[in-house]
């Protein structure tokens, strides 16, 4: 079982997306993660963790807030999720030719989210996953259920039997790396033999991203312009690139990046990252 859902949250405390689209009994296990100058205005009926007053402002406050998380959970399953997320199911028909459903994807019910959660958890159960996770409701479908050793963005299943072994000895908040930091923790996991799967059945949707509602509250990224013009897209900022480019120096196997007719781009390999863990090495996480 998923024990526990942490929802990181900054200056939304009116406009709790993720929370409000999971069943009730999702929200029971919910711990929202939030500032502690800002706690009196989040009226949820779900547990909280405040962030110590000395990260609030950091350059680095998620990768920050992500690694108490980690280590708040310790060695159960949980989940970490962005505060913006909605779930989607995609028809079974592109990787079973039975179609489930009369659209390509839509909102997942109730009924459905219980079935996801429960086979996030069971996947976790496999000696060499240690995190699960969903495939962005804008990419093209595949042809299979799932696949192995990829990114995980926005939403996690983690097993933390596996993570809380190592979570000492990985890097997941080094001070100068304020973006993509959930790029280096998954390079991190499968360095470490944590192998990554992520399901195209199950889909995330970023509201945050793909919406106008939430304008102006994506605190970690548009914090870094000020006043300043926010880009269009921040995928090709230069800020974004030089997270990456920091990272790079970590993995130099990991990212490459590319230019073309003056557009630039970036692949991680992160097959190239992953190290399994041997037969014995895996039995000594359980």
């Amino acid at each position: 079982m998923i024990e526990r859902i942490y929802i990181p949250t900054v200056r939304r405390a009116d406009n709790q997306i993720t929370f409000n689209n999971l069943p009730k009994a999702f929200q029971e296990r919910v711990v929202m993660v939030v500032e502690p100058d800002e706690r009196h205005l989040y009226n949820y009926p779900c547990e909280y963790l405040e962030i110590p007053e000395e990260m609030v402002g950091a350059w680095n406050q998620l990768a920050q807030t992500r690694l108490l998380i980690h280590k708040h959970a310790g060695a159960i399953k949980y989940c970490m999720v962005d505060d913006d997320i909605k779930i989607k199911r995609r028809n079974s028909k592109y990787w079973t030719d039975i179609s489930n459903m009369e659209k390509s994807k839509r909102d997942a019910t109730d009924e459905e989210l219980l079935e996801c959660f429960d086979s996030m958890s069971r996947w976790l159960d496999e000696s060499d996953i240690g995190v699960t996770g969903f495939t962005s409701s804008g990419m093209f479908p595949s042809d299979t259920p799932y696949k192995e050793t990829y990114g995980v963005y926005s939403i996690a299943f983690i097993d933390g039997r596996k993570l809380s072994k190592i979570i000492d000895k990985i890097e997941i908040a080094p001070e100068g790396l304020r973006i993509s930091e959930d790029v280096l923790f998954i390079f991190e996991c499968l360095a470490n033999g944590l192998n990554t799967r992520v399901s195209n059945e199950w889909l995330y949707y970023n509201t945050s991203c793909l919406t106008k509602e939430l304008d102006g509250t994506r605190v970690i990224w548009e914090g870094m312009y000020g006043d300043e013009e926010q880009p269009d897209d921040f995928d090709l900022t230069d800020e974004n690139y030089d997270a990456l480019k920091f990272i790079q120096k970590k993995y130099p196997h990991g990212i490459s990046f590319s230019e073309r007719n003056g557009k630039r781009s970036n692949t991680k390999k992160w097959k190239s990252v992953y190290r399994p863990k041997t037969e014995s090495s895996l039995e000594s996480f359980f």
